[in-house]
């Protein structure tokens, strides 16, 4: 049995006794009433079926109050408690379980979504807005890892909305494909009350994961209030770091990896990707008057993972790993990474007689750090890095002592923003609904890169090709800033009671910096002659429309259509040279005649078109469907010119697909949830678009589905049971590698379609407390979720997989005052 099995089963088998003694508790006491429970009833047996009620959650997508049913458009809400009663802790979770909804993901906060399709691994902006309350959270603009949004728990949220399609109107450059809105509980003048939360649980092939969350809710005087929210998360690693020595050679001239699985151990660290997070909120609100409140807000999370959760592809020479989920590494070096956020936010409303007058300031400062080590990839031959390949001569050793030893690097990527915005929100009932606002936000992010080769002289200086004279192979400092003024505005005419026309525009310019200055022996042109861009700035200006018309035939069938537009900004390359034996073929192969790289690339468009229903056909059924195409025009794409990562404009892609959610209420205490996602995208990348299969968007599932089973059942007046069973399937999508076929530029592999159980059954008392086993990834799948080729080279002879977390069994406890 491996680690941690014994632990998982005795969790789980211990709450189980746990749930059922409360069930036999509950069964001798059905004298006893109380308000815990759906349905109130003055005295109920033990056999009463509870209903499940179909909610209607309030969410503010349009930047004021409505409803998912009354919103014409796609949305995706979850409630906080929705959010527990599923097990979802992590926005990584819940992208998992939403359709429509993509992720790349290397660990805690280390997470960059993606919808519709809409892929983000080209560019300095993402394409899906990630909003903490109404402070936007961009990610780094060069990290390596991508444009990651932190991980936040989500212990005490009120809500998620998942808004589909561009939302460019409301929310701005970056919301392309989307918008992910965290809202968080406000604190509460009108009474004290106090959460806690401890979950304890055991993973297959790993050890002991505990979570504590507290929130306390303080009434100062009757208008003035404060929440204090505060978390602790340990989740214990499951792949082992395994250092062999002496290291095998890699076969074929490196084209086959060496038989790591076999060769003796030095060290071994099991759990190497253990992680640990701590994060508070502390939020107040001051309401003076009725008419005007103020609500100061302070977010800070702070997260050290020990190593990525990633393992090898080969471990003995074959493409399929039979060792189970390890790291082979010739030097003893790990690979942590850090990620810091503190995120501080003002708004303050005041309510006139027929609008609200809002203003919304946050400032947030982040840094994430990443230790990268490639020894392995820079000991091959098929790197041709090392001096003695390049010239010809023997086999030096590679990775024993007067081999070319050890390399490594550390990233930084610091980065803040400003944003403010100013909007007005009409109120009342009328026939027209209206916001518009003024928005500025300035964000600066710097990425660093130094790597180091302590034994130097058996490489080649990329310059000379003459042994390195420096430790230093790769120095690099590529700060980005970008600055946005936005004017917007949104009006809802009632044409007659079932007819609405909404109209939107948002006009917007931003204003970009970037520079690089990348050095070493490694760098483009050598040691001795640093490859720098120099300032390179870009601004324009957009206009990015919207039109919807709605129609509600009655209350229970509304239909819509949609058109909006979403863009991104462009920005600038660091610089490469066109010549010699290993730029020279690399600039040929893309097709380029104006005898330079790109510096620069332009922003991309999309217009998006779609029509949907929102119904509700039987008294216990909602169906709520769309269609849609995307028109995704001068597609920012990245590209790897010698494996360099570098940003072109491409010509198009063209997306089209479709999202379905159904809720029914099945009777006799139990409910069912279905999501189904679909789509088929088309790239067409251009002349200088090389890498294969070329039609092909990376990092986008066509198909993916969720089915949520609830039972809920009264045991007496005062226990319920709770039962949720999820299934989340997530398709075939295509990563990047560097295959030694397609070594020089990369190429999309097939990542293979995945889907994860999770089962939970619970006890509830009253409104008090509740105790609830769960089992995670019941069936032990060990998903690809996707190919990081290395952290700081690629090299053909293997990967490195990012999977998820294996089977998880435990016991969940919450007490609430």
């Amino acid at each position: 049995m491996k680690r941690g099995t014994i632990g998982a089963v005795a969790a789980l088998l211990s709450g189980t006794a746990i749930c059922l003694a409360f069930e036999a508790q509950a069964q001798s006491a059905q004298s006893m009433t109380g308000a815990g429970v759906m349905v109130a009833q003055d005295q109920a047996s033990p056999t009463t079926r509870i209903p499940i009620p179909i909610e209607e959650v309030v969410v503010t997508a349009e930047k004021r109050a409505t409803t998912v049913q009354t919103t014409p458009e796609s949305i995706e809400a979850v409630t906080g408690e929705d959010l527990h009663d599923r097990g979802v802790a992590s926005l990584a979770d819940l992208a998992q379980g939403t359709p429509g909804v993509s992720l790349k993901s290397e660990g805690p906060s280390q997470t960059e979504i993606e919808m519709r399709g809409m892929t983000s691994s080209g560019g300095n902006s993402p394409t899906v807005g990630f909003y903490l309350d109404d402070v936007p959270l961009t990610g780094p603009a060069s990290a390596q890892n991508g444009h990651v949004v932190i991980d936040p728990d989500l212990y005490d949220m009120n809500r998620i909305e998942v808004l589909r399609g561009p939302q460019g109107t409301l929310f701005g450059s970056g919301s392309m494909g989307g918008t992910v809105r965290l809202i968080t509980n406000q604190p509460d003048p009108s009474g004290f009350n106090a959460t806690a939360e401890g979950t304890f649980s055991g993973t297959d092939g790993g050890g002991l994961n505990y979570q504590e969350n507290a929130m306390l809710n303080i009434p100062l005087t009757d208008t003035l209030a404060v929440r204090i929210v505060g978390t602790r998360n340990y989740t214990s690693g499951w792949i082992d770091r395994i250092i062999a020595n002496p290291f095998p050679l890699v076969q074929d001239n490196g084209t086959v990896r060496g038989d790591v699985q076999n060769a003796p151990i030095e060290n071994q660290y099991p759990g190497s990707n253990a992680y640990l997070l701590y994060g508070m909120r502390v939020s107040a609100l001051w309401q003076p008057t009725e008419s005007l409140s103020i609500t100061p807000s302070f977010f800070y999370e702070t997260s050290h993972q020990w190593g990525i959760s990633a393992y090898d592809s080969v471990s003995n020479g074959t493409s399929v790993p039979s060792f189970g989920e390890a790291h082979y590494q010739p030097f003893d070096i790990a690979e942590p990474s850090t990620d810091r956020i503190a995120v501080y936010s003002l708004n303050v409303n005041y309510s006139f007689a027929a609008f609200d007058l809002t203003s919304s300031t946050g400032w947030w400062t982040r840094r994430s750090t990443q230790e990268e080590e490639a020894s392995e990839a820079f000991n091959s031959p098929v790197t041709g890095v090392t001096y003695a390949v390049n010239n010809g001569l023997p086999n030096p050793g590679y990775y024993g002592p007067t081999g070319s030893g050890p390399e490594y690097g550390i990233e930084s990527d610091p980065s803040h923003q400003w944003n403010s915005e100013l909007r007005l929100t009409s109120t009342g009932d009328g026939s027209l609904s209206w916001v518009a606002g003024l928005y500025y936000s300035s964000f600066w992010s710097l990425w660093t890169m130094n790597g180091t080769t302590p034994n130097y002289s058996a490489y080649s200086d990329l310059g000379t090709l003459a042994p390195a004279t420096t430790p230093n192979w790769f120095d690099a400092n590529s700060p980005t800033s970008l600055a946005q003024y936005a004017a917007f505005g949104d009006a809802t005419y009632a044409v007659t009671d079932e007819l609405k026309v909404d109209v939107g525009i948002r006009l917007d310019r931003y204003v970009y910096g970037f520079s690089s200055c990348i050095s070493g022996w490694g760098s483009a042109l050598g040691a001795a002659t640093p490859s720098c861009s120099g300032l390179i700035t870009q601004s324009a200006d957009s206009a990015t429309p919207k039109l919807n018309l709605s129609y509600t035939f009655n209350p229970d069938l509304m239909v819509y259509a949609n058109v909006a537009e979403g863009f991104r900004p462009g920005g600038g390359n660091a610089v490469y040279p066109t010549t010699g034996p290993v730029w020279g073929p690399a600039f040929a192969a893309m097709n380029y005649t104006s005898g330079k790289w790109p510096a620069t690339y332009k922003p991309d468009y999309v217009w998006s078109y779609e029509v949907g229903e929102k119904s509700k056909p039987l008294d216990w059924l909602v169906l709520n469907s769309s269609i849609y195409f995307e028109n995704w025009r001068k597609i920012q794409l990245e590209a790897y010119p010698d494996d360099w990562a570098m940003i072109i404009n491409g010509n198009y892609a063209q997306i089209y697909g479709a999202d379905a959610d159904i809720i029914a209420d099945l009777g006799a205490g139990f409910s069912l949830e279905l999501s189904a996602g679909y789509l088929h995208s088309a790239l067409s990348g251009g002349a200088h678009w090389d890498i294969p299969p070329i039609s092909k968007l990376p990092e986008v599932a066509p198909e993916s589905g969720t089915a949520v089973l609830s039972y809920t059942r009264e045991l007496t007046g005062a226990y319920s049971l709770t039962a949720k069973l999820v299934n989340s399937y997530t398709g075939m999508r295509y990563s990047l590698d560097f295959p030694v076929q397609d070594e020089a530029t990369g190429a999309y592999v097939p990542m293979p379609a995945y889907d994860l159980t999770n089962i939970r059954v619970g006890v509830k008392f009253r409104d008090s407390w509740t105790a609830t086993v769960f089992v995670d990834n019941a069936f032990n799948q060990h998903a690809k979720l996707e190919s990081m080729f290395t952290e700081n080279l690629p090299t053909t002879p293997f990967t490195r997989i990012e999977t998820n977390q294996p089977l998880t069994a435990g016991i969940d406890l919450t007490y609430a005052y």
